[in-house]
């Protein structure tokens, strides 16, 4: 394993998918030259059988032509028993025998058999003729002043030669069957060999398929184990984990690539502490004068510095509640400072959702009832991988909103389900709604839409913006739809993986 991550730190991403093409082909490639080859000699082996048969059924048939004239000449030869028939039939035997020889040194794919048919035939009709010979030898061409003496009687005619001759047939039809034979087993030669050219086929293809699906596997994962590193690497910055260093392993652009995560990483962390301190420390730095100003409004209103008439009692009145608003807004940013980090919120357990909700809804109860504000609820059991703390806050900030904005006598809907791996929970209420203009917006913190404005809803423009950094920390999506109902007012849905919370 270190000697392939040391080559990969050599190669790149580039590198790495021609590597991963050129190894996977290879054995395809070997594979297909194996295949040219087998097919290269079976056609090599079957032309040369088809010529070698062609070649033997054209020299059998010239034996059987020079058979018949062989035995035409003979029978000639035996009527008229002179030196010119003679010739002639001595003729036709020298081109048989020189027929014979041929066919003898032709027969290259036989055991044998068919070689030894070949010489049996030539010694069988060269008997004859040696037999003719003897028996009945040629006249000259100037008869004798004694005529020889006739032959014995059984050595001329028809069928003395027919007699003499049967042997020479009888070889040369089991010649024939041989050569019908011999044709009969090239052609089985040749379908065994192609059926055996196949059957390797096959088995290369079945030995080297697996092969390259497994070293094309291999590279995959070579090829996406870095890609996979990257993305969780982002994932975890987005999710504002900015401690935990970035290392990644793989070809060399991709380590390059890493670095830079890392060292965006590192800029990202100082970032985040800077902005945590900065909270902090303006918190702090508002929250001494805040508390003067707080000690001060309330000795006024209590008139211990004296008495106030009904003017300075309002003003003080109007000090004292831009104070506390002020407190409420110091409050919700440090708040929201501390769900944006998102580095505390990092440990996971199992949430019911369904009892969360029902526990938000009963803390909720008094708000309901000053409204006569009723709850349609559609709640199914699930459980949820997370920060309760932070399911928690998501549920009370959008429960909160539906209830401010909901008029007195209306509804609010809420829905929870599982789709796919996913919780959908929507909070639907019977308010002015949300602006098409302003739907991307209200997740930003101090934004305040007009609805807002028109009802003289008061508080901080931080509550849906809390609500987006929670959702994010568990890697789901919130977005504001269209109402279910036409003239019904915000519809929020919420969708957060079931299992997945890192």
């Amino acid at each position: 394993m270190k000697l392939l991550i040391r080559v990969l730190r050599h190669l790149s991403i580039r590198g790495l998918v021609l590597l991963s093409v050129g190894v996977t082909l290879l054995p395809l490639l070997a594979g297909l030259v194996s295949a040219i080859f087998s097919i290269e000699r079976l056609a090599t082996l079957s032309e040369q059988a088809v010529h070698q048969v062609a070649r033997e059924a054209k020299a059998s048939q010239v034996l059987q032509d020079r058979l018949g004239e062989l035995e035409r000449k003979g029978l000639g030869y035996l009527t008229a028993r002179d030196a010119a028939a003679f010739k002639e039939y001595r003729l036709v035997h020298d081109e048989f025998s020189e027929q014979l020889r041929g066919m003898v040194n032709s027969v290259l794919f036989d055991d044998g058999r068919l070689g030894l048919a070949l010489e049996g035939l030539a010694r069988e009709e060269k008997n004859v003729f040696d037999f003719v010979i003897s028996c009945r030898p040629p006249r000259p061409d100037k008869p004798a002043k004694a005529p020889p003496p006739p032959g014995p009687a059984s050595c001329g005619g028809a069928s003395f030669w027919a007699d003499s001759f049967r042997p020479v047939e009888a070889k040369a039809r089991g010649l024939a069957y041989q050569y019908a034979a011999h044709v009969g087993q090239e052609a089985d030669n040749l379908e065994a060999l192609s059926w055996e050219v196949k059957r390797r086929l096959l088995i290369d293809v079945a030995m080297l398929l697996p092969i390259s699906c497994l070293l094309l596997v291999v590279f995959i994962y070579l090829l996406h184990s870095p890609i996979q590193q990257i993305d969780h690497v982002i994932r975890a910055l987005g999710a504002g984990n900015f401690t935990q260093p970035v290392r990644v392993v793989g070809p060399g652009d991709v380590e390059f690539l890493g670095e830079r995560l890392e060292w965006l990483r590192s800029r990202l962390n100082d970032l985040e502490l800077a902005k945590q301190r900065f909270v902090r420390n303006v918190s702090h730095e508002i929250k001494t004068p805040l508390a003067n100003i707080h000690e001060g409004t309330d000795l006024l209103l209590d008139e211990v510095v004296g008495e106030l008439n009904r003017e300075q009692k309002e003003i003080a009145s109007i000090m004292a509640s831009n104070a506390d608003k002020l407190d409420r807004l110091i409050a919700e940013l440090i708040n929201y400072s501390q769900v944006s980090a998102r580095r505390e919120y990092q440990k996971a357990a199992p949430v019911d959702m369904r009892r969360l909700l029902l526990n938000v809804l009963e803390d909720h109860q008094l708000q309901l009832r000053g409204k006569a504000v009723t709850v349609a609820g559609d709640l199914e059991p699930l459980e949820l991988m997370g920060n309760g703390e932070q399911l928690r806050t998501i549920a009370d900030n959008l429960l909160s909103n539906a209830v401010k904005y909901s008029p007195p006598g209306g509804e609010i809907r809420l829905s929870l389900r599982k789709v796919g791996g996913h919780m959908a929970l929507e909070i639907e209420d019977d308010g002015p709604g949300i602006d098409p203009d302003e739907r991307g917006r209200v997740f930003e913190p101090f934004f305040q839409g007009r609805a807002a404005r028109q009802l003289g809803v008061k508080g901080t423009g931080f509550g849906l913006a809390i609500v987006a950094e929670c959702v994010a920390n568990h890697h789901g999506k919130v977005e504001v739809l269209e109402s279910h109902d036409e003239g019904a007012g915000a519809r929020i849905r919420v969708q957060l993986p079931v299992q997945s919370f890192a």
